[in-house]
């Protein structure tokens, strides 16, 4: 049956990776500007309750530059297999016609590494040399690759507790890039040498120890940040010389946020930082911390960009 409509799905989105990650990029920095311009609408997410499991929304509508509108949903069941896909429809925030659909996990995982590479570029130290990695699953590898797409790194160094998703993760990243990738030992030898280092794991519990991180490193933290369970040692994000978010609206809605009010109420808009209002880092010695939440408004304006041309 055909569509009227261009339907995209996992397999097109990495059949010309190059393309697509120029393409989602652009939709992002295009929503990033205009959310520092008041021309994103972009609500906290909501769900709907389905016993074992919710029913989660993103909506939002860029104004300013892909005149894009749409939402993302997803499901919270259990379960890795295509069958636990996620949906983005894209519509014209002009006359509301539907440009299209993209089916699958890609583009919310390329979404959110394209966000806190944004984030990476404005906050990390100009010299920074080794990106540090902790987590190796799909998230991860997507969070890397743009990572080494926005800055220079002279190494990668990664860590996760099984030695063959690390392995796997090593050979991933070194099909895609030139970098050197090296697997170490432990969590404590990644972030002693990082000067980015990139949190990307599910875990409810800090999975490092604040006392190793070195002056002037910039952290990306992507896991929990709930006072029922956060992957970020607190201090990290209390002792933090500059927070920044791409959502400060979505922190503000979590029921039971991990950070304390007197914390959040320092947290910069990232699109601050893009748009030049705020000026980051100051100096080569301060911590910066992102708290990736998840902009709404950003996977509809990057969907629209990657169905452009396409009929």
């Amino acid at each position: 049956m055909s569509l009227p409509w261009p339907v995209l799905s996992d397999a097109d989105l990495e059949r010309d990776l190059e393309r697509t990650l120029d393409r989602v990029m652009a939709g992002i920095r295009d929503a990033l500007l205009s959310h520092a311009e008041g021309q994103l609408e972009a609500p906290p997410r909501f769900a709907v309750d389905a016993g074992p499991a919710r029913l989660v929304f993103t909506v939002g509508v860029e104004r300013a530059r892909t005149k894009a509108m749409g939402f993302r949903v997803y499901e919270t069941f259990p379960g890795s297999s295509p069958e636990h896909g996620q949906i983005v429809a894209v519509f014209d925030a002009g006359d509301g016609r539907l440009l299209g659909l993209v089916l699958g996990n890609l583009l919310g995982a390329l979404r959110t590494a394209a966000l806190n590479a944004v984030a990476l570029e404005q906050l990390a130290r100009k010299d920074a040399a080794t990106l540090g990695v902790l987590g190796t699953g799909f998230q991860a590898r997507w969070h890397a690759l743009y990572a080494l797409r926005v800055r220079p790194f002279a190494r990668v160094l990664v860590y996760s507790r099984k030695p063959e998703n690390r392995a796997a993760f090593v050979r991933w990243l070194s099909a895609r890039s030139d970098r050197p990738v090296v697997e170490a030992q432990s969590a404590e030898a990644v972030v002693r040498e990082a000067d980015v280092l990139l949190e990307v794991t599910s875990a409810r519990a800090p999975v490092f120890d604040a006392a190793w991180l070195r002056p002037g490193v910039h952290l990306n933290t992507v896991g929990p940040k709930l006072e029922s369970g956060h992957a970020l040692p607190l201090e990290t994000a209390l002792e933090a010389d500059l927070l920044v978010s791409d959502a400060p609206a979505q922190l503000a809605a979590y029921d039971g946020y991990f950070l304390p009010e007197a914390a959040r109420s320092r947290v910069v808009p990232l699109s601050a930082l893009v748009a030049g209002s705020h000026p980051g880092r100051r100096t080569p010695d301060e911590r910066t911390v992102f708290l990736s939440a998840g902009l709404a408004g950003t996977e509809p304006a990057a969907a629209r960009r990657l169905l452009e041309g396409l009929g």
